[in-house]
């Protein structure tokens, strides 16, 4: 009887093939050859989800932003009944909402590897046009969910009245994009612990 192979299984494993090989050789060094050598798989078999290295390219960003974003909605699906529930006070809250945001911040090896790889991905994207789209979507996507966490901690107090929900999400993406930037690459000039410090110092001045 023939082997089973779960499309969806085999399509992630060529993906975390790609995200291995950008983290020890940079996006440069993707190939069929070396998602091959780096799956153990065929390179007739990779061509049987992808017909190149670009399509492998899209499809894992594209996997890359599905997994950050599935964290991040599980995050927020846990932490909104505990704030309507008003059984916590406003420290626990704004902890609560620096461990969401955090989510971004490369504070353990998955969250670093992911951060590394999306700013080689990035770097790619700003010359190929065919990733470009698929930034923007994420991007876009960021900035929206920053807007509903501002305006979800301001209608529930924990941020104070009057705050302007653009700006204050696009001062927070900002400040998230810039301190994962750093800690990512240069650890050794702002760890990623002194980032979410930063991060929650932040929170604190926009507090009730």
């Amino acid at each position: 009887m023939p082997k089973f192979v779960d499309p969806v299984q085999r399509r992630e494993l060529i993906a975390d093939g790609l995200f291995a090989i950008v983290l020890r050789q940079g996006l440069g060094k993707v190939s069929l050859r070396t998602i091959a050598d780096e799956t153990g798989l065929a390179i007739g078999s990779i061509r049987h989800y992808f017909s190149g290295a670009d399509g492998i390219v899209r499809f894992a960003l594209e996997t890359l932003v599905e997994r950050v974003g599935e964290r991040l909605e599980a995050r927020l699906a846990d932490m909104l009944p505990r704030l309507d529930a008003g059984s916590i006070d406003h420290g626990e809250a704004k902890e609560l909402t620096v461990d969401f945001l955090s989510e971004l911040l490369p504070l353990d090896e998955t969250r670093h590897r992911e951060s590394v790889v999306w700013l080689a991905f990035e770097e790619e994207a700003r010359t190929t046009p065919e990733l470009a789209d698929v930034f923007e979507t994420a991007v876009r996507g960021t900035r929206v969910l920053m807007a509903r966490v501002v305006e979800s901690m301001i209608g529930r107090g924990v941020l104070r009245a009057g705050l302007d929900v653009q700006s204050e999400a696009e001062t927070l993406a900002a400040l998230i994009d810039g301190l994962t930037l750093r800690s990512a690459l240069h650890p050794g000039v702002l760890t990623p612990e002194r980032a979410r410090d930063l991060l929650a110092a932040h929170l604190d001045g926009l507090r009730a």
